[in-house]
C-alpha cells in the first residue's frame, strides 16, 4: 500500500526539538565560606557575573546590586532559579577573552579549589539519526557510468550501491553505543509494483539505540542493508518527509539528525508525479521542508554521490537550509554546502571520510546539569565547566553570557536544564572521544567576553 507522508500539507505536523532533560531544581545554595579575606562581589550583570572585590555578602543577583540577604530571581532566559549564595573564591576578575580559560593568564579552576563544593563528570546527551538512502535504479551502476541505450551492458566493477553499502556498514560499526539509529530506503519498489507506484514508504530499521557490537539493533541494520535491491526512480521529497516522520514519532531523547544520501536529481513530486526520461522536478518544496525541519530542531546532512552532478546546487541548498553547511560554502561551489562525492577519484574513500565527518558532528555538545550537592538551589553564577583532553591538563571553559548565537565558551540551554559547548570548545569535545567534561559547583563562573 502506498504511504506518502504529506507532512508539508499538515505543516510537518508537530516535529519537536529535543527536550534537553528535566529542569534542574536542586543545586548550589551556598558557595565558599571564608572567615577572612575578601569574599562578596560587585554588582551582577549579564546573568550573575561577579566582580573581584566587596564585603562579604549573600545573594549576588542577576543584573542587580549585591545587597546582603537572600535573593530569588531568574537569569535571562535560562529558567533556572537563583538561590542564596556567597561569591566564589577571592581574587581577580573572572572575565576572560577566550572560550577556553587558562590561556593568556586567564584564571583556571580546579576541583580542589577552596570554593568548590562538588564536581560531577557528565556525559553528552546522545544523538538520534535517521538515514534516508537512495536505492533507485541508478545506484546499481558503477560510479561514472550511465547507459546510453536500454540495451547497454553494465561494465564490471563495484556499483555505487555496493560501495555505499560497505561504507555505511563500516560507519555504523564505528558509532557509539548510545546513538539511536533508524533507516529507510527509497523508492523501495520492485518490478512487480504497479506503474503508478513511485514510492513505498516502509521503515527498514525502526529507530532504536545501537547498543553493543552484538546487539539486535546492529544485527537488524546489517540485515536491512543486505536486503536492498536498487530499483525505481527518485522521489526524494516523499522519502525525506517520511524520514522526518520517523524522527517525529520516536520518544528517544537526543539531538536529532537526518542524513540523506542520493545519487541524482529528484524526478518525482510529493504526489508521485514522475517525469519522463528522469528529468528533474521542482526542488523548492524539498528545500523548504529542510528549513521547516531545522526550525523544529532537526538538522539535515546531505551526501551527493556520483550522478548528482546536475543537482549539486539543490543538494547544497538542502544542507544549508538544514543547518549543516560549513561557513565558507556556496550552493554553486566550488565549496559546496553538502558533502559532494561527484569528483571523488575513489568513492569508497570519499564516502568513508564524509560519513566520518557526519559521525563527528553527531557527538553532542550538550551536557545535562547534574543534581548539585545537598539539595541546594542553583545559582548560575556559581557553575563552571571543566574540560580535560585525553592528552593534557584540565582547562576551564568560560561562559558566554550573551543572548546571541552560541559561538564560543558555553551557554545554558533555553530551559536551563543543560549546558551547551560552543565554537572551539564544542569542536574540541567532538574530536577528542577520550576527553572528560565536568561541572563544578561553588566557584564564581569564569566568563568570556561576548563577540
Amino acid at each position: 500500500m502506498l504511504q506518502l507522508y504529506s507532512a508539508r500539507d499538515s505543516k510537518l505536523r508537530s516535529l519537536t526539538a529535543l527536550a534537553a532533560g528535566s529542569l534542574v531544581a536542586a543545586a548550589v545554595a551556598q558557595a565558599c565560606t571564608s572567615s577572612s579575606g575578601p569574599t562578596g562581589g560587585a554588582a551582577g550583570s549579564g546573568g550573575a557575573t561577579m566582580g573581584a572585590s566587596g564585603t562579604s555578602g549573600r545573594g549576588a543577583t542577576s543584573g542587580g546590586s549585591n545587597a546582603g540577604g537572600s535573593t530569588s530571581t531568574t537569569t535571562g532566559g535560562t529558567g533556572v532559579t537563583i538561590g542564596v549564595g556567597e561569591s566564589g573564591a577571592a581574587g581577580g576578575d573572572r572575565t576572560e577573552s577566550t572560550g577556553m580559560a587558562g590561556a593568556a593568564g586567564a584564571p583556571s579552576l580546579d576541583p580542589n579549589d577552596a570554593c568548590a563544593l562538588s564536581t560531577d563528570t557528565v556525559e553528552a546527551i546522545p544523538s538520534v539519526l535517521e538515514l534516508v538512502i537512495d536505492t533507485s535504479g541508478s545506484m546499481d551502476w558503477p560510479p561514472g557510468w550511465a547507459p546510453v541505450t536500454p540495451d547497454d551492458s553494465k561494465p564490471p566493477g563495484a556499483t555505487k550501491w555496493e560501495i555505499t553499502r560497505g561504507a555505511l556498514q563500516n560507519a555504523v560499526d564505528s558509532l557509539s553505543d548510545d546513538i539511536t539509529l533508524g533507516a529507510t530506503f527509497f523508492p523501495d519498489t520492485t518490478d512487480d509494483d504497479p506503474d503508478s507506484l513511485c514510492l513505498r514508504n516502509e521503515v527498514a530499521l525502526p529507530l532504536g539505540v545501537l547498543g553493543a557490537p552484538s546487539s539486535k539493533q546492529r544485527s537488524d541494520w546489517a540485515k536491512a542493508l543486505d536486503a536492498v535491491v536498487p530499483n525505481g526512480a527518485t522521489p526524494t521529497e516523499g522519502a525525506y518527509l517520511f524520514g522526518l516522520e520517523q524522527l517525529d514519532k520516536t520518544d528517544s531523547p537526543g539531538n536529532r539528525f537526518l542524513l540523506l544520501i542520493t545519487d541524482g536529481t529528484p524526478t518525482c513530486t510529493l504526489d508521485c508525479e514522475c517525469t519522463e526520461d528522469n528529468l528533474p522536478v521542482d526542488s523548492g518544496p524539498l528545500i523548504d521542508d529542510a528549513a521547516t525541519a531545522l526550525a523544529q530542531g532537526i538538522r539535515t546532512f546531505v551526501i551527493g554521490s556520483p550522478g548528482s552532478e546536475d543537482t549539486r546546487s539543490v543538494l547544497s541548498a538542502l544542507a544549508r537550509k538544514g543547518g549543516t553547511a560549513p561557513a565558507d560554502c556556496s550552493d554553486d561551489g566550488p565549496i559546496y554546502c553538502h558533502l559532494d562525492m561527484t569528483a571523488e577519484p575513489d568513492l569508497a574513500k570519499g564516502l568513508a571520510a564524509a560519513l566520518d565527518q557526519v559521525a563527528t558532528s553527531l557527538r553532542s555538545c550538550e551536557y545535562p546539569i547534574p543534581t548539585p550537592p545537598n539539595m541546594r538551589t542553583l545559582d548560575p553564577g556559581l557553575v563552571n565547566v571543566l574540560f580535560t583532553p585525553s592528552d593534557g591538563p584540565v582547562r576551564t571553559i568560560g561562559r558566554d553570557p550573551s543572548k546571541t548565537a552560541c559561538n564560543q565558551g558555553w551557554q545554558y540551554s533555553s530551559d536551563g536544564s543543560s549546558i551547551l559547548l560552543c565554537g572551539d570548545a564544542c569542536k574540541a569535545a567532538q574530536e577528542d572521544v577520550g576527553a572528560k567534561v565536568e561541572i563544578l559547583f561553588g566557584c564564581r563562573t569564569v566568563m568570556v567576553e561576548p563577540r
